[in-house]
């Protein structure tokens, strides 16, 4: 065993992930890591734990969606890791760059430990790549191309770490990540025409934006395009904040639309998917754009045609891509005059009639007021089940805001931790988590963590008393339901006990401390347990 004086290999791989830009490490402790999480005294990294694997590593999903870059967890062996397994999934399905650390048994002893387990061939349908460390010596190069795969294939990388590397001497090799050009992908010249000529030949073309675009920076040339080609703009939830604002942009478009999509999306004749994947949510699982001309920009090779069938596929940069378009279609300003006027008259969904119950507030209402109240910039989350398709629809993100999702995975229990997350990497940004009571309950305990890093986060709960989805799709196909309601309890007090604040809200009237409490930039959080109108199915949803 070396002295805590010494230098150790857990020393020199916390100071690589600062090296790699890192500000924090997530995660939580166990025997596997106790070693490298004890050297974090000696590092400059802050240390946010949680309470379960699932949390921690979507905290530094939350993280990585936020700031743009590498987000960094560990865990201990065994249980550590096959617990953090849905939140590896969650960020596999998303492409959202992730290392996370597995503290192994010793290299001696691995096979005959308790807790032992082939990490590497578990989290292999879940990661992009995974990698070990098999001495000292080999800790430099293994941790940088680690590094360096989460950024290429952007997505989760599985780095294990065996105790005796963690305890024993540091490499001398001074740590240097692995640096990268800065370059755009430029799209060829051959596919720009023939895009171009897809799009001319359109009597209704169409742009959809995703979270490629967002990434690219692509808002800009997004809206110059559409406005020469007379488009409208609409959006996947991963692009939803992308030009809130733009008189062409009918909003988010997909298994969820806004009443201004729902008119114009299934009437197009081409479609410019900019760093869209076109996955099952995004064209309706093939309702949408299954007749239609069908152009796709990616920067990933792989996501081209991923899919369905396009007729012109473009490797590119989207704002490159979107640039060299717009110099090569032809105007139509006429198109563009008579789709502002439709979207004029389209109907905005906060004008919707709502549902009234006594003592119940509907869902949508209740989604459109907290939108209201929340300030342009607010980083907004967004949880898996009935629950989503109302912010989704509902919650206007402003200019310099954000909406993280787990939608290609749909794992229960994102939001919280990824709210966490977020207000970990940009503290002074306001966080408003929206998750059904179902989806709460699984990560419940990290309303203390929350607590325990004055996080002033907003939990609205949509409280409906049960597993709100799966209740509305067993009533239309087997008209009844089972084992999705249950007991609904006091959500309020329940956050009280923990040290947040505790809000139960039965009438709008009853959100004012909301307004309060995010104008105020309160340094604990609020949960907001709001008790909805169990009938109201998300948007898209049939009633039953």
């Amino acid at each position: 065993m070396w002295a805590v004086t010494d230098r150790t290999g857990s020393d020199y791989l916390l100071s690589a992930v600062e090296s790699e830009g890192a500000s924090t490490l997530f995660g939580l402790v166990g025997e596997g890591n106790a070693h490298l999480v004890d050297r974090l005294h000696e590092s400059g990294l802050e240390y946010r734990y949680a309470r379960h694997e699932q949390v921690g590593v979507t905290m530094a999903d939350g993280y990585a969606r936020t700031t743009g870059d590498v987000g960094v967890c560990t865990l201990t062996h065994g249980p550590g890791l096959t617990n953090g397994v849905t939140g590896l999934a969650s960020a596999d399905r998303d492409s959202v760059p992730l290392v996370v650390i597995v503290g192994d048994t010793s290299v001696a002893g691995r096979e005959t430990s308790l807790q032992y387990l082939d990490h590497l061939g578990v989290a292999d349908p879940v990661s992009v790549y995974g990698t070990r460390v098999e001495s000292t010596g080999t800790l430099p190069e293994t941790t940088r191309r680690a590094f360096a795969k989460a950024r290429e294939r952007s997505g989760p990388v599985v780095l294990e770490v065996p105790t005796d590397v963690q305890e024993g001497p540091a490499p001398a090799e001074p740590y240097e990540p692995k640096r990268y050009e800065t370059g755009r992908v430029r799209p060829d010249a051959e596919r720009i025409e023939a895009a171009a000529a897809v799009l001319d030949d359109a009597d209704r073309p169409l742009i959809l934006a995703g979270g490629g675009a967002a990434a690219s920076g692509a808002d800009g040339a997004i809206a110059t395009l559409a406005e020469r080609l007379g488009a409208p703009v609409a959006t996947t939830f991963y692009a939803k904040a992308l030009l809130p604002d733009h008189p062409l942009c009918t909003g988010i478009a997909g298994t969820f639309m806004t009443p201004a999509s729902a008119e114009l999306v299934p009437e197009t004749d081409a479609v410019l998917a900019v760093g869209a994947q076109l996955s099952g949510k995004t064209t309706r699982y093939g309702d949408l754009y299954a007749d239609a001309a069908v152009v796709q920009v990616d920067v990933d090779r792989e996501a081209l045609g991923r899919h369905r069938d396009v007729d012109v596929a473009i490797l590119g940069d989207a704002r490159e891509t979107v640039g060299a378009l717009t110099e090569r279609v032809s105007p139509a300003e006429r198109r563009a005059e008579r789709l502002r006027e439709r979207l004029r008259a389209a109907d905005d969904p906060a004008d919707l009639e709502f549902e009234t119950e006594p003592d119940r507030v509907d869902p949508r209402a209740l989604t459109v007021a907290v939108s209201r109240v929340s300030p342009p910039e607010t980083v907004v989350t967004v949880d898996s089940g009935n629950n989503t398709g109302f912010p989704a629809v509902f919650h206007d993100v402003g200019r310099g805001g954000r909406m993280l999702v787990n939608g290609n995975f749909g794992a229960m229990g994102y939001s919280l931790p990824a709210a966490l997350g977020a207000a970990a990497a940009d503290p002074d940004r306001p966080v408003v988590c929206y998750a059904g009571d179902g989806s709460l309950m699984q990560v419940l305990g990290d309303l203390e963590t929350a607590v325990r890093y004055d996080l002033g986060v907003v939990v609205v709960i949509y409280n409906d008393a049960s597993y709100g989805i799966i209740r509305h799709r067993q009533h239309l196909d087997y008209g009844r339901e089972t084992g999705a309601s249950y007991g609904s309890p006091d959500f309020a007090a329940v956050a009280e006990g923990l040290g947040a604040r505790g809000l139960t809200v039965r009438s709008l009237e009853d959100l004012e401390p909301v307004e309060r409490h995010l104008a105020e930039g309160v340094d604990e959080p609020l949960v907001v347990d709001a008790r909805t109108v169990p009938e109201v199915a998300r948007p898209g949803f049939p009633p039953y």
